[in-house]
């Protein structure tokens, strides 16, 4: 019995070791993933990636790279010789106020891998505008939405067109019904996501706010 039980205690040791290593690897992993948009925005080559710190994202737009903190509301220019400091809320990105509506109309086709949604934007009885949407990924992409409205403000290349009658449509409104995987007006393209990672290896130093910067 005893010399029994003696054989059993090292392979028990070793398997609640081997437990808690796994549990613990897992641990991390989960800690430094991280979520990653790519695609394209009128045109313009966008890029979004967000650590395990929500209100934290480095954004690029056409190569130009700038953190975003949320919590802060201030956007950090990267790429001078020092980072420069905004506050991009009080920035205009000349969007229209109309009433706009965005109505889920059926099952959309596959986007960048992902399953859709229809949508159809009107004002009134004016068709201005259609969207293939994911609605289970606005629960984790609600800080890019954001992101991307603070972006529009600071980056012309990727402001809200003037649509005429239609007005100049802010990113959030195409995201009302799930994140936007496609988003046009009648012929352009106003948005087209290519990438969408959420297991995105983005260590927390990347997100780390400037010590020094100018303003």
């Amino acid at each position: 019995m005893f010399a029994e039980t003696g054989s059993q205690e090292p392979l028990l040791s070793f398997r609640v070791m081997l437990f808690v290593l796994l549990v613990l690897t897992a641990s991390a992993g989960a800690a430094r993933a991280g979520i990653l948009v790519q695609g394209s925005m009128e045109g313009v080559p966008v890029r979004f990636e967000m650590g395990h710190d929500r209100t934290r994202v480095l954004a690029e737009i056409d190569g130009s790279r700038h953190l975003l903190d949320l919590a802060g509301d201030a956007i950090y220019r990267l790429d001078g010789a020092r980072p420069m400091r905004l506050r991009a809320g009080l920035l205009d990105d000349g969007a229209s106020m109309l009433a706009y509506r965005l109505a889920d109309w059926s099952p959309g086709p596959p986007v960048a891998g992902h399953g859709s949604r229809y949508n159809v934007l009107t004002v009134g009885e004016e068709i201005c505008g259609e969207v293939l949407s994911s609605r289970w990924m606005l629960e984790f992409l609600g800080p890019l939405v954001r992101s991307v409205g603070l972006m529009q403000r600071l980056e012309p290349a990727i402001r809200p067109r003037d649509r005429g009658t239609c007005g100049a449509i802010p990113f959030d409104t195409y995201a009302r019904n799930g994140w936007p995987l496609m988003a046009g007006w009648k012929n352009a393209t106003a948005f087209e996501t290519t990438e969408v990672r959420f297991d995105h290896n983005a260590p927390p130093d990347r997100f780390a706010l400037p010590r020094d910067y100018d303003e």
